[in-house]
């Protein structure tokens, strides 16, 4: 459960951005530099994954996309609470 809560998490953070600018080009040009060069970042991450990762990767995507937006607003904030204890 542990390592599909993160595979989920990791794929929504890795492909959320590429999501946003893909849906509208015009937000492009609103992006800060460093939103820019994040996205920039994460594609390149993304093109030098092997074909398998990639396509774990999507399933991943696809299956928090499936879920309802209660659900992954939940695990969105134990995932946030998980960061702020670790850090401390």
């Amino acid at each position: 459960m542990k390592r599909v809560f993160v595979s989920i998490l990791f794929s929504a953070l890795l492909l959320s951005p590429l999501a946003g600018w893909a849906a509208s080009s015009d937000n492009w040009r609103n992006l800060s530099p460093q939103d820019k060069d994040k996205v920039l970042r994460n594609y390149q991450r993304w093109q030098n994954l092997p074909p398998q990762d990639k396509e774990h990767l999507r399933e991943e995507w696809d299956r928090w996309q499936r879920l309802p937006q209660d659900r992954r607003e939940r695990l969105k904030q134990r995932y946030e609470e998980r960061q702020r204890r670790d850090k401390r």
